[in-house]
């Protein structure tokens, strides 16, 4: 089990830190403008800012509950992969309502 957490624990610290520098680089004006549509930008910043709020109170708690021999420490540690996954279908949703086709949200300029 110790081995899962700490698989997880550095797929979050990988992701969170992507999800942050995505954050950086959506602030610029160079990256604001290249935006077809505003509510899948506002979709995409809700997600990389969140996330790694969110990663890391699972990681912090799921650590605690293992130390405390809770069964339930792996399923807090997965919790944030669910944000992924929602927010992704939720982009996806966003970006096809816009204009009928998928990825298509940002220009390729």
């Amino acid at each position: 089990m110790t081995v899962i957490l700490w698989a997880f624990t550095l797929f979050h610290l990988a992701v969170g830190l992507a999800c942050v520098a995505a954050a950086v680089r959506l602030l610029t004006p160079d990256e604001r403008q290249l935006w077809r549509s505003r509510l899948a930008l506002l979709v995409a910043e809700f997600l990389v800012w969140i996330y790694p709020v969110a990663a890391f109170v699972a990681v912090k708690s799921a650590w605690d509950a293992y130390a405390e021999h809770h069964p339930f420490s792996l399923t807090m540690m997965i919790a944030p992969v669910a944000w992924l996954i929602v927010m992704g279908v939720a982009f996806a949703i966003v970006d096809f309502a816009e204009d009928g086709v998928l990825g298509n949200a940002r220009r390729a300029d």
